[in-house]
């Protein structure tokens, strides 16, 4: 099964990421792509933040995974949600929170590309969040 590629979409795509190779977007494990201090890291700096604006998604469980590609200067865009519920089934969540958090996982500034080769690579990578009785208790 190939994971699903993400191109540029004017609109959905606010700004358009440039890309060091178009034709060749790694997965993030094959090219060790990560935020800076992990996924612990990225999880300290939003949850407070979701928490804080008492962020609620109805009184729905599931989970929203936020993909999107880091391209070879660390720069971070073309994002996607999908969302499925606590049966694994796809559900919908509300678009307005959908865009908050694309918009917090946007602002996350400090992206390693690891060097391979002499040569950088843009790279996919994701962000899950947890909801539960719709309040988001976990980001991995």
């Amino acid at each position: 099964m190939k994971i699903e590629t993400i191109s540029y979409d004017k609109d959905i795509d606010k700004i358009e990421l440039n890309l060091c190779n178009e034709d060749r977007v790694l997965q993030y494990y094959m090219i060790s792509t990560n935020y800076n201090g992990g996924k612990k890291a990225i999880k300290n700096k939003l949850l407070p933040i979701i928490q804080q604006n008492k962020t609620s998604f109805g009184l729905k469980n599931g989970n929203i995974s936020i993909r999107f590609v880091v391209n070879c200067n660390g720069e971070i865009g073309l994002f996607r949600a999908k969302s499925i519920n606590e049966n694994l089934e796809p559900t919908e969540f509300d678009k307005s929170n959908i865009d908050y958090l694309i918009s917090l996982v946007g602002e996350l500034d400090d992206w390693y590309v690891e060097t391979k080769k002499e040569k950088k690579y843009d790279s996919y990578y994701f962000i899950n969040f947890k909801i539960e009785n719709g309040l988001i208790t976990d980001i991995f």
